[in-house]
């Protein structure tokens, strides 16, 4: 696979420094930046959003099966301009733990676009069909109906362009259980929670702030959680639930992919701390993050607080 000095290399020189500045920029390519590296190149975005999967495949943490897989997915238009900002996104494997832990690069790409504010997604572009597992988990989509898995063919900067039922006919989704909204649609992501015992550790705080703007209309476990580096960086993550269950995203799994992806290639990631904070429900997030966060950062015990939703 490509380093990405190497991807950033075959871009002409006139928008190379645009596309490195993904590096520093969480893996988001801003929109006014996508709509320069379009006129420059006299591209379009599905192009370039396929031209860009080298790129997010740089990222990937693959110690199990050395597949990378990257992706990129595209928010929706500024109003007034048209333009939209990409998000890379890359896959996760967490060696002596359950493959079932692992994360998508369609996940990555998602999550990495809701962290950073979107409250939808129009595409998503990808070097091999999606697998039916994230199939499912696109369909929470809010924007679901207007959403577009773009494939690449291999040859150059060419895809395919199809609507996400083309590839999940007869879909079970969050319609079918009552919910009118979806992952990353505000309404559905806004929760009044509050800690029940009070903490002004900034950690706990952000972990409780990541977890009144998660996903979970099913079982109402809201749950965030906050990992902090030996460098002082401090990176959060929300639940992302899904109607079939299985695809559903761990606050832990949300954190740990953001934190991939706004460290530069190749850093080391040490994790100094961890919190999880939940509403505890029938369902818990516990000892999923437990489990993978002994493989992930051995010797890092989580620090666990319950709230509840005042709403």
């Amino acid at each position: 696979m490509k380093k990405w000095d190497e991807v950033v290399g075959e871009f002409p020189k006139e928008v190379q420094d645009d596309i490195d500045s993904i590096r520093i920029n969480h893996g988001k390519l801003e929109a006014e930046s996508v709509a320069k590296v379009l006129e420059r190149l006299d591209a379009e975005i599905g192009s370039l959003m396929i031209k860009l999967l080298p790129a997010a495949a740089a990222y990937a943490i693959v110690p199990i099966s050395g597949y990378q897989v990257g992706a990129v997915s595209q928010g929706m238009p500024i109003p007034g301009t048209g333009w939209s900002s990409l998000y890379l996104g890359a896959n996760v494997e967490f060696k002596n733990e359950a493959l079932s832990f692992c994360v998508h690069g369609e996940q990555s790409a998602t999550s990495n676009a809701w962290l950073h504010g979107e409250t939808g997604l129009q595409s998503l572009a990808i070097s091999a069909a999606p697998c039916g597992y994230c199939r499912q988990f696109l369909y929470e989509l809010g924007t679901e109906k207007q959403f577009n898995v773009l494939l690449a063919t291999g040859t150059g900067d060419g895809y395919t362009s199809n609507p996400l039922d083309y590839y999940l006919p007869d879909a079970f989704g969050p319609h079918d259980l009552g919910v009118n909204g979806g992952l990353m649609d505000p309404k559905d992501c806004t929760h009044d929670l509050s800690l029940n015992k009070s903490s002004s550790d900034t950690l706990v705080l952000d972990a409780l702030s990541a977890a009144s703007k998660c996903y979970a209309p099913y079982t109402k476990n809201y749950a965030g959680c906050a990992i902090q580096l030996s460098d002082g960086n401090i990176y959060t993550g929300r639940y992302a639930e899904n109607a079939a269950y299985n695809p559903s995203m761990s606050p832990l799994e949300s954190a740990i992919t953001v934190m991939n992806m706004n460290q530069p290639t190749g850093d080391t990631r040490t994790v100094s701390r961890a919190v999880l904070v939940e509403v505890p429900t029938d369902a818990s997030q516990f000892d999923a993050t437990t489990s993978v966060l002994s493989v992930f950062a051995p010797g890092i015990g989580l620090e666990y607080y319950t709230a509840k939703n005042d709403g």
